[in-house]
Order: structure tokens, then sequence, then C-alpha cells
């Protein structure tokens, strides 16, 4: 068998996933873009990127162990005797498209186990739409929160009367403005200030209130 780079292959039933054998890839399909004639010696390696078929039957654990872990999973390598010819089932730009949806649909994972709370907070919300994001994110806070939170100033920025390290209580997330992102209202000696979110450290690290802000400001 000669097999050419943009032919399409099919993989052989029985074969499993080469890193870690945890699951078959018997019948994924997509194209060849990358051959190694040499790769041991004795073995033709061959890149695969799969088509828009198989990304759509890929398991959604692989997928987020893959960007946990810093890998691609809209290509595979594998061993030439592990594939056969087949004939293309879609077009190129149909497996563009569905990359697409797959990145946008585990944006988060590569945050581990907090990338799963976000994804299911942030559901149904283009990634790539920031504002967006942060206003599902005021949403959610907003009832998660155990308004008033104790806080310290940690940057000044030229906002108002504050130093380093001044106590304020936040009352609740006002507003997004696109500069400084989460503007929290504090309230300082019976005075109502707006003040950045990320400019404010949560007193209390075992909190819940510490923990749900901190893992906003970890994303944004």
């Amino acid at each position: 068998m000669s097999i050419k780079i943009g032919d399409s292959v099919i993989v052989k039933a029985g074969i499993k996933e080469p890193d870690t054998e945890a699951f078959e890839i018997g019948g994924w399909q997509g194209r060849v873009i990358e051959i190694d004639p040499e790769f041991d010696n004795v073995n033709t390696m061959i890149t695969i990127e799969w088509d828009s078929f198989t990304l759509q039957q890929m398991p959604d654990s692989y997928i987020h162990e893959s960007e946990v872990d810093g890998l691609d999973w809209r290509l595979m390598n594998v061993f030439e005797t592990d594939v056969e010819k087949s004939v293309a089932r879609d077009k190129p730009e149909n497996v563009i498209k569905q990359q697409d949806l797959l990145s946008d649909k585990f944006n988060w994972s590569s945050c581990g186990e907090e990338g799963l709370r976000i994804s299911k907070i942030l559901e149904g919300i283009n990634p790539k739409d920031e504002m967006k994001c942060l206003q599902k994110w005021i949403d959610y806070l907003q009832i998660e929160l155990n308004f008033p939170i104790e806080a310290k100033v940690k940057d000044t920025g030229g906002y108002g009367p504050f130093k380093l390290g001044d106590k304020v209580q936040i009352r609740s997330l006002a507003h997004i403005v696109d500069l400084y992102g989460i503007i929290a209202t504090i309230h300082v000696n019976r005075k109502k200030f707006g003040f950045p979110l990320c400019d404010l450290q949560v007193v209390g690290v075992k909190s819940s209130n510490f923990q749900l802000i901190h893992l906003l400001l970890f994303i944004f």
C-alpha cells in the first residue's frame, strides 16, 4: 500500500489510541498530512487530520484530557500498517468548522478541573466574546457570593482616596468597563465607590468568596 499526503484513510478495526490505549479508534477516518517513512527504520509513521465525522464522534473526555496535557486532538500519529485507504466523507471546510465548534466547547479545558467548572458556568456563551463571558460571570457571582465581602486594596491605580492595604467592603458587582473589566461597588466609611475587582484582594483564602473571585480573575 502506497499512501500519499492528502489521501483519505480509515483506521483498521481493533487499533487502540496509541498514547494510552484507553479506547479503540478503529473506524476513525481522516486525511494524511505528513509521512515519516523512516520513523524507526522499520515502520512508516503517518499523521492524520481527523475528518468532521470522526471529530463529532470523538469522546469528550479525550478532547478534554488532550487540552489539559497540551496535545492536539485534531491530529494523530499512527503506523501506516494501522490504516487503509478510504474515500473522503467531507470537505476540508467541514473539518475546519467542526474543529472550531469543538475548540469553543473545550476552550477552558486547559485550566484542568477548574476548566470543567468554568465550562458549565459559561455554557452556550462564545468564549471569544469576553464581554458576554464577563456578564455571565457577574450574573452567576451575584447569586453565589455572600455579600458584603471583606477585601483589601492591592493596587490603587489612582482610583479615589485609597492606599495599598486599605480595607473595604464589596457590596455588589456593579457593571463592566472595557478598560478595567468588572467594577465592584465598595463601601468605605459609609461612602460608596466603584473600584476594579481585579485590584482588590478578598480576605480569607479559604472562603468560598475568595475561591469564586479568584477563579474569575484567573481566567479574565
